[in-house]
């Protein structure tokens, strides 16, 4: 998820053409204040505009207690809107007060009811807390998406050697959205120009379960994407498990130093049903 300021263009059209796979206009921290007005406007030009292709475009909004929140939707709702990420989170009732603000939106615009999604941005101690009770809060919740540095804030933490100030609430997001069966989106790494310490915060996000992350800029799309994609390795060795688990009698062994058993070769038909999905994606967004 490629995140791009609402009253900015230029940054607009760098992120239509690149390679992210959804776009997040954002109505909050990267627009100042004095800007709102004005990026609500230019967003809306933009969903109604041949910019957009097939793939979803979110708009993330300012929080409750700023009092702009339903002004934002108001200025932004319409059929090309995906859905929208929304900040600041503290509990259920949130997020159940916020979709059924977007069930009367989509009434008043003869939309269907459900097509607005909500991913929630889990940036407080209170969200990560509630994160179970969040991601089943409404079935529009599609994703839950951590956000680090509000939440350190609030923590009044830092940074740590490895990322071990955030190991906790990372895992706590990841595993509330997998076991609401929804889709775990990891924290931005904020160091646009470090390539290599991108690879380490991707690794540790993969081993904690996420399926993606949030990019400040497009310069990170490619590693990104190279690395939350199935390697060739990863899919070789899902389908050698399968035909392992196909061909033996017993319920575990160790073939071709591969652990064959329930757990890993229900692992491996996730595996590559996500590879299928995600190949399917891809010929979606291409043939726009």
């Amino acid at each position: 998820m490629l995140f791009t300021s609402g009253h900015n263009r230029k940054f607009i059209n760098k992120a239509f053409n690149s390679r992210a796979d959804c776009i997040v206009l954002d109505l909050e921290d990267a627009v100042p204040v004095g800007s709102k007005a004005d990026a609500r406007v230019v967003t809306r030009e933009i969903l109604e505009s041949d910019l957009p292709d097939k793939r979803p475009v979110f708009v993330r909004i300012n929080p409750m207690e700023t009092g702009l929140t339903l002004i934002d939707l108001d200025g932004v709702a319409c059929r090309e809107l995906a859905g929208f990420v929304y900040p600041k989170a503290y509990s259920a009732r949130d997020v159940e007060a916020f979709s059924a603000q977007l069930a009367l939106i989509e009434m008043h615009l003869g939309l269907e009811k459900g097509h607005f999604d909500i991913i929630v941005l889990m940036e407080t101690p209170q969200a990560i807390l509630n994160a179970l009770e969040i991601a089943n809060s409404s079935p529009r919740v599609i994703g839950l998406l951590f956000g680090c540095e509000d939440y350190l804030t609030d923590m009044r933490g830092a940074h740590g050697p490895g990322g071990r100030s955030l190991q906790v609430p990372r895992h706590m997001v990841s595993m509330a959205a997998r076991a609401a069966g929804i889709v775990p989106i990891d924290t931005p790494f904020v160091d646009v120009h470090d390539a290599e310490g991108l690879q380490e915060h991707i690794s540790q996000a993969k081993e904690l379960g996420f399926e993606g992350m949030l990019v400040m800029s497009p310069r990170q799309n490619e590693v990104a994407n190279l690395r939350y994609s199935v390697s060739d390795q990863e899919r070789q060795e899902a389908t050698d498990i399968i035909a392992a688990a196909n061909d033996s009698s017993r319920g575990i062994s160790v073939k071709k130093n591969l652990f064959v058993s329930p757990p890993t070769h229900r692992r491996a038909k996730d595996l590559l049903a996500r590879c299928a999905s995600l190949e399917a994606f891809e010929r979606n967004v291409s043939s726009s």
